[in-house]
């Protein structure tokens, strides 16, 4: 007798006797059960044509089959095998040969099922191939954005400035457009680190770059140049909208108090603006004349905006 457990659908009471004969764990099931097994290997007796439907039904399931039937059924059982794998056998075949198709049948079972477990850990693999990838990605992605940004305020660091700065003026001399440039500068910051401590001069400079995020626009290019220096270059924007844009941020900052352990105080800014001119030689030079602008602003009291432009300078 075979000991590997089976399950078996048969309705002849000498089949079932039969069956009970070959396999020494059976249990006999209906054909409509069969539908709800996964991965058994199911003892199926072909009775008549009429019971195929039901057949093609059920080796459509993701179970094994080994068909009893009569030489009857060759015929059907070959069509049947065209579409379906399954091992049959006939009642009068010899015992050692049910033993091979049987065997036959585990064999294909073990392979089937490793074959779906080694289909399962790659495309889980893939998966976490695909992951990792997008981690990697996302993280380059980050890495590559940090590496333009300032780590203490968040906004662009000089040397992303001074890459863009560049870029505009290639295409402002190649389309005319037009675009300023300011550098603004809190004044007697150092008090605030001497007086405060530095973890107040940190708050101070990130307050006021968050100030400066939510006046410019989006395509406006704010960075941190310096120390207590900020720099924003306007695109396409003129002089008049760049100073008023400014005078906004003036007036946010003016309403803004900071608190210490032992007393509240303000802070204010000075700038200097100047609008770009083709007569600018490159980059350097345009933030060169937006600084002599700034300490023109330092010079005259602070706490104001000084505009140069190219006609002032000649």
């Amino acid at each position: 007798m075979i000991n590997e457990k089976v399950l078996a659908r048969a309705k002849n009471k000498d089949t079932i006797a039969y069956i009970n004969s070959l396999f020494k764990n059976v249990e006999f099931i209906s054909s409509v059960d069969i539908h709800t097994k996964k991965k058994e290997i199911i003892i199926y007796e072909v009775i008549d044509d009429s019971d195929m439907s039901y057949l093609r039904q059920n080796l459509s399931t993701d179970n094994f089959f080994l068909l009893i039937s009569d030489a009857e059924h060759d015929e059907l059982l070959l069509n049947l095998s065209k579409e379906f794998f399954f091992i049959f056998m006939l009642k009068a075949d010899p015992l050692n040969e049910i033993h091979i198709r049987f065997n036959t049948l585990l064999k294909h079972r073990e392979l089937k099922l490793a074959l779906e477990k080694k289909s399962d850990e790659m495309e889980s693999t893939i998966f976490e191939l695909a992951f990792a990838s997008t981690n990697v990605l996302e993280q380059n992605e980050f890495l590559e954005q940090m590496a333009k940004k300032d780590g203490l305020t968040m906004l662009y660091n000089h040397s992303y400035f001074k890459d863009k700065l560049k870029d505009e003026i290639e295409r402002s001399e190649r389309y005319n457009n037009t675009f300023t440039v300011g550098i603004l500068d809190l004044d007697f910051f150092k008090k605030v680190n001497d007086m405060y401590g530095h973890v107040k001069g940190d708050e101070v400079l990130k307050t006021f770059a968050n100030l400066i995020k939510e006046t410019v626009r989006n395509t406006d290019i704010a960075a941190r140049y310096g120390g207590e220096e900020f720099a924003i270059l306007f695109t396409e924007t003129d002089l008049s909208d760049s100073v008023n844009v400014i005078d906004r941020l003036r007036e946010k900052l003016d309403n803004t108090v900071f608190s210490s352990e032992t007393e509240c105080f303000k802070i204010t800014f000075s700038a200097g603006v100047t609008p770009y001119n083709k007569r600018y030689k490159d980059a350097e030079y345009m933030v060169n004349i937006a600084y002599k602008a700034l300490y023109m602003s330092k010079s005259d009291g602070r706490n104001r905006t000084t505009i140069l432009t190219a006609e002032d300078l000649h």
